[in-house]
């Protein structure tokens, strides 16, 4: 099952970007816990101990790309379109979802739930100055 999921996670992603100041693709991340820690993301991340650690829920985080706008395109509206299915997925298949920001200013973003005993999603890098 957890195989399943990351590979539709793959297809989910693939040429997805996620919009910031500069604009980074996703990845498809597994652990083999049901409960990973932020000390144990920022380890993964090779990030210091005392690197900032923020959650956010999905759908906080998801807003802004869910938000249908006037003034989109038709390739913003395929992109906006892609992210709910992808958002839609997520909420579908795991369970106790998460967001994690690590870092700031060019943060590191896991979108993390839980399948059976692991952790599965999907991490980018956005930057905000």
């Amino acid at each position: 099952m957890t195989q399943a999921i990351t590979e539709e996670l793959a297809q989910l992603t693939q040429d997805l970007l996620w919009m910031s100041e500069a604009d980074y693709p996703w990845e498809v991340v597994s652990y083999d816990c049901s409960n990973i820690t932020p000390e144990q993301l920022l380890e993964q991340s090779n990030l210091p101990s005392d690197t900032p650690v923020e959650t956010v829920t999905i759908a906080r985080f998801f807003a802004p790309v869910l938000r249908e706008q006037s003034w989109h395109n038709e390739e913003e509206r395929a992109t906006r379109t892609r992210y709910q299915e992808l958002f839609n997925f997520l909420n579908e298949q795991l369970n106790d979802l998460i967001v994690y920001r690590l870092g700031e200013v060019e943060i590191d973003v896991y979108v993390l739930g839980t399948v059976e005993d692991k952790t599965v999603g999907i991490k980018t890098t956005l930057v905000e100055t």
